[in-house]
């Protein structure tokens, strides 16, 4: 009989193998849809903060930890939806071509992203919040700066 700890252990390997197989039959056109909706929750978050910034909305840190949080799961999600291939599809894509040939500079400006929008939720004043504010947009305009072709 297994203990509790290598039944976790097993259960997260096979929860890993599941996804990773998921993500190896995800057609172009799925991850294109997928990417772009997981970037559609990550504006929905910003839109909330950008109140705040511009002062439309008064600062509440809970609302800020939940923004973020929203935005660091979206990113993570969209992180994961540029498989190899995926370039092209049947839908439109804004992502550049340099994405894959650029891979681990494109991998290293998301984790940092991701990191911001991380670190965001652990804002409790106003006052650090345009630095952190800052801070993740930072990492969205690099990438979109080096990695999305620019809407018309």
């Amino acid at each position: 009989m297994m203990s509790g700890k290598k039944l976790r252990i097993w259960g997260t390997i096979g929860v890993a193998l599941a996804v990773t197989v998921s993500a190896a039959a995800i057609t172009a056109t799925d991850a294109i849809k997928q990417r772009q909706q997981a970037m559609e929750g990550v504006r929905d978050g910003l839109m909330t903060l950008g109140a705040i910034a511009k002062k439309e909305q008064a600062f509440d840190a809970g609302v800020v930890k939940a923004s973020a949080a929203k935005i660091a799961d979206h990113l993570a999600e969209a992180a994961e939806l540029f498989p190899a291939g995926s370039d092209k599809g049947e839908v439109q894509t804004w992502s550049k071509p340099e994405i894959w040939t650029d891979r681990e500079n494109f991998d290293e400006i998301f984790k940092t992203t991701v990191q911001a929008a991380v670190d965001m939720q652990s804002v409790s004043e106003a006052e650090a919040f345009p630095p952190a504010l800052g801070k993740l947009g930072s990492g969205c305009k690099s990438c979109h700066d080096l990695y999305r072709i620019p809407k018309q």
